[in-house]
């Protein structure tokens, strides 16, 4: 998926949590993220790192 803004990308995943899967790549602003878990269960954006 691409986002222009970070708020977007957010919203969207809220919207879609049982769309998404775990590794997804989100590009925001021409940066690569991944979703991820964090250690309480949540969702979360990463930093993609090559």
């Amino acid at each position: 998926m691409k986002f222009s803004h970070m708020d977007e990308a957010i919203d969207w995943i809220k919207n879609h949590k049982a769309e998404v899967a775990i590794g997804t790549v989100v590009i925001v602003a021409g940066v690569a993220f991944v979703l991820s878990t964090g250690g309480s269960g949540t969702l979360i954006l990463a930093p993609l790192v090559l």
